[in-house]
């Protein structure tokens, strides 16, 4: 009788939070297919689907509402020998990433990575003789009192700028039928990503941006979460804390404060990009 080949675990990561949330548990996903399982990515996000599709080691599905994973949920032990839940809230311990990894049985390691066109980031290099950024526009959103049309005025003596994201006002219920590749594909062609810590700051370091980003809103989490800082936890230095292309600002710093560290980390980019 000849030997049947044995069967790939099947395991799925449900991601039930936010854009950056679902981001975060693609980190459980490569490295449970890294051990061989066939694995399964449901996301309620489908402006994601796109991005996720471009990597090979996971199959993504689109659940569009939690009702319908609330529904599915029996079903799911029975479809699949392992269901990895994202936990229904963060420990703040450590990066997301490290957390859901270290549900999932995995090595906790915070990198990750997401992929414009089938697995490769594909950063493309542009002529201008100017630096061009990509700013979120949920900046104006997280503000908190910071004077935002100031800072882009000053900003854009020196740069070219190009908005990514959806309007201030909106969240990401009202972008499922707007693709976030388009945004990515926007961010990939810039110098740097500026903005607040959220779901563009993670699209923007997954892609290989380079990143400086606020850090009002990582002040605001951990007071709503009764903790001291959460610095060590939220924002893409702490996935990439081998890499000095990702830095945070100081909490309520001034705009001319900002400027400077931007303007200093473009310089040290062109060094970079001038050596190689």
């Amino acid at each position: 009788m000849r030997n049947q080949p044995l069967r790939k675990r099947k395991v799925v990561v449900v991601a039930t939070g936010w854009v950056g949330d679902t981001i975060a548990c693609t980190a459980a996903a490569t490295s449970l297919a890294e051990t061989g399982c066939e694995v399964t990515l449901f996301t309620r996000w489908p402006q994601l689907k796109e991005i996720l599709e471009n990597d090979s080691r996971y199959q993504t599905r689109v659940y569009w509402h939690l009702k319908v994973i609330k529904f599915l949920k029996p079903f799911l032990g029975l479809w699949f020998d392992q269901v990895i839940w994202e936990p229904s809230r963060w420990s703040y311990q450590e990066p997301f990433t490290s957390e859901i990894r270290r549900i999932a049985g995995c090595t906790p390691s915070p990198e990750y990575e997401l992929f414009l066109l089938p697995d490769t980031k594909q950063i493309q290099q542009h002529k201008n003789a100017m630096p061009i950024v990509a700013i979120g526009r949920d900046l104006y959103k997280r503000a908190y009192g910071r004077n935002i049309d100031e800072f882009v005025s000053k900003l854009s003596k020196h740069v070219e700028i190009r908005w990514v994201g959806l309007d201030p006002n909106k969240n990401s219920k009202h972008g499922k039928h707007q693709s976030l590749l388009k945004e990515a594909q926007l961010i990939a062609d810039c110098d740097l990503f500026i903005g607040p810590e959220g779901g563009l700051l993670w699209l923007a370091a997954g892609i290989g941006m380079p990143c400086v980003y606020f850090t009002e809103n990582i002040v605001d989490v951990a007071k709503q979460n009764g903790l001291a800082s959460l610095d060590h936890v939220l924002g893409s230095k702490n996935h990439f804390p081998g890499l000095k292309t990702h830095q945070a600002l100081e909490p309520n710093c001034s705009n001319q404060v900002a400027l400077r560290a931007i303007q200093e980390a473009l310089t040290c980019l062109k060094d970079i990009k001038d050596s190689t």
